[in-house]
Parts: structure tokens; sequence; C-alpha cells
């Protein structure tokens, strides 16, 4: 009996000193949490020492900054699109022009012209011929002309574009530098990102929102209230689609999603790739309106995080601490904030985003976090979703 109880007591005591799950904290932590972040972010305020007049300039350069940088994307863009039907018409024209020397080449021109032109009946038809063999030589050289300065044209582009790239890097680094000195943080300037007081508030939410669940402080969230279902089969964001872009570095800073477009343009409806808990609702940094939801996949025995961006609109009814199935729409997709047409920006990361339990308890962790599993070979929605291979293949179906 003695060994028995001993037995237990030892098998009690290892399963006490089983730690509890990082992700499995109290509501009372959370607070915490947020209070102190409130409090390191007022602190870093006050510890900048700027005057009010300071302030709204150095809020103006960053205002102009991101405009700029909205306006070179543009050009980026548009740069893009002419190099690419250059260079369509270039392989075209080079295709027609081998083929045109070829053949005279082939027919011997000097003679061939000579013989044309010798033939004719009268003086008339002479000049005529002589005139129709000098347009034909001209086309020849005009057509090589034009065909050198559209190489040389494009050549000029594709060095535009890397200038407006770097300069792109530079304005990044100057909107950091304006940032640091109002006391934020350079986070990932890119889709979805968010400043320190809407982290705040992204924070106050879910805490709100996990108390209209009926969370208590010493409640530990998802155990005691706030239980989360399974994700269940991750699926495609949009009925119809095809991707646009992918995950991958982009003028030194990592695009983080991929983009996918739709031929129904902003009356496609978007969706939660799986069931979840919406944990935040906002725009980011540049405007955009985003969703961020996350799911537990008992399948892969792991948490996501999905962040939906650029929506022209919000499904009705969408709160933080929802939760929402894989059928229900959560918006429209669109064109808001940072984006060069309508599209969704769709990131998926195997971590809980503004979780303090996790390794994405912030902004500026979410985005290490992300580099780091893409350094590894984790590659967002292609990692976890069943998409066509490349870019413009469509798919009609979720």
């Amino acid at each position: 009996m003695r060994k028995l109880f001993k037995v237990c007591l030892i098998i009690a005591i290892f399963i006490a000193t089983i730690p509890i799950s990082a992700s499995a904290i109290t509501l009372g932590e959370h607070e915490a949490q947020l209070y102190k972040y409130q409090k390191d972010a007022e602190n870093n305020r006050i510890a900048t020492n700027q005057t009010q007049a300071q302030i709204n300039q150095a809020n103006l350069n960053i205002e102009n900054i991101k405009k700029e940088m909205k306006d070179l994307g543009k050009e980026i863009e548009e740069l893009s699109i002419q190099v690419e039907k250059y260079h369509d018409y270039i392989t075209e024209k080079t295709a027609e022009t081998k083929q045109m020397l070829e053949y005279l080449q082939f027919s011997n021109k000097e003679d061939l012209y000579l013989d044309y032109v010798v033939s004719a009946e009268n003086m008339t038809d002479l000049i005529y011929r002589a005139a129709v063999v000098r347009e034909i030589t001209a086309y020849n050289n005009r057509t090589i002309n034009e065909l050198e300065k559209m190489i040389d044209d494009n050549k000029l582009r594709e060095k535009q574009i890397d200038d407006r790239e770097d300069l792109l890097v530079e304005k990044e680094k100057e909107l950091g530098n304006n940032l640091v000195k109002l006391g934020e943080k350079k986070a990932g300037l890119s889709d979805t990102s968010v400043s320190v007081a809407q982290q705040i508030k992204i924070y106050q939410d879910i805490v709100e929102g996990y108390k209209k669940q009926g969370c208590k402080s010493n409640h530990v969230i998802g155990v005691d209230c706030a239980v989360k279902g399974d994700a269940g089969i991750f699926r495609r964001p949009t009925q119809t689609g095809y991707v646009t872009s992918e995950v991958g570095w982009r003028g030194g800073s990592l695009h983080k999603g991929i983009d996918i477009g739709s031929k129904n343009g902003r009356g496609e409806k978007i969706y939660p790739i799986g069931n979840g808990t919406i944990i935040a609702k906002y725009s980011d940094y540049y405007g955009a309106l985003v969703v961020a939801i996350e799911h537990y996949s008992s399948i892969k025995g792991q948490w996501y995080t999905s962040l939906y961006a650029h929506l022209s609109s919000y499904a009705p009814n969408l709160y933080v601490g929802k939760s929402v199935t894989s059928d229900q729409y959560i918006g429209y997709m669109g064109d808001t904030g940072y984006a060069f047409g309508i599209h969704l920006h769709l990131e998926i990361a195997p971590c809980r985003l503004f979780n303090w339990g996790g390794s994405c308890a912030t902004w500026d962790s979410y985005y290490n976090f992300i580099v780091n599993q893409y350094n590894k070979g984790f590659k967002g929605a292609r990692s976890v979703l069943t998409l066509p291979n490349g870019t413009y293949n469509s798919w009609s179906t979720r």
C-alpha cells in the first residue's frame, strides 16, 4: 500500500512539475502586461523630451515620407509594367527583324534589288521601283534603330526601378529615424504593420473581448474561459482567385504574405482560412483595413495567426473575441492603405499574434519571428494552404 502511495505521489509531483503551455496564461497576466506596455510606451514618449512643435513637425515628416513611399511604389509598379510590355514587344520585334534579315541574306539583297530596278519597263516604272527599294532600305534601317532604342530605353527603365527601390529603402530608414524621435519603433514597415499606440489599443480590445466571454483575472484563457474550437481543415480565403505576389524580400524588408487577386474585384468575399477567433480588427500604419484571426489546428498540433489586409469593408457585426468559422465571410477584397490594385494580402504565421504567452506578443517580435521562419523555409500561406503553383493560376473553389 505504501509502495502504491509512493508511486502515486511521484506521479502527482511529476504532473505538478509539467509547465503550463506558454500560451496558457490568465486574464490577469494579460492585464498586467497591457499595463506594463502602456507604462513603457509612456516613459519612452517622455524620455524623448520633445516640444509639441517638434512632435508636430516629426509627424508631418512621417506623413510626407509615407506619401513619398506610396508614390514610389506606384512608380515602380508602372515602370515594371512598361518593362514587361516592352520586353514582350522587343522579343516580337527581334524575331520579326531576324526573319527579315535571314530572308534578305538568303535572297542576296543587292542582286535582288538590282534585278527588281533594272527590269522596269519604262522610266516612270524605274523611278517607282527605285523609290520602293529606298523605302525598303529605310524601313530596314528604321526597324533596327527602333529596336536598338527600345532595348536602350528598357535598360534605362530597369535602372530607374533599381534607383527607385534604393530610394524606397532610404525612405524606410528615414521613416524609422523619425519614428525613433517620437519614441516609436520601426517595426516591419509594410502591409499590416501597426504603431505602438495601435498595439496598445489592440491589447485593450483583446482584454475587453476576454471579459465579454466571461473571463476573470484568475481564469486561464482557453481553459477556464474563452475555450477555443478546432481550426478544422485549412481552406483558401476566396472562392475564386489567383496568387499575384509571393512571400519574399522587397527593397530591404520582408513581404510577409502572399497577394491574391480575383476577377470579381471588390465583389470577392474574404473568408477565414479555418475556424478561429478574431484577435484584432484595425487600420494598419498606412490605413489598410485588417482582420487578424487565431486558429488552433489539432491536425498539426499548432497555433496559427492569419491576417487579412487591404479589405474594402468589414462584414457586419465583426468584433474582437468573436468566434468565426471558415464559412463566415469577414469582409470584401479591396485596395485600402499601401496597395496598388484590388487584392488580398494574406499572412499566415505559426504563432499567436498579440498573445503575451507566445513568441509573437508584440509587432516587433512577430515580424522577427516571420523573418526567422521564412529563413528556415516556412513560406506562409504556401506552407499551409493548397494553392496552384506559380502566379496568375486561378482557382474557383475553396
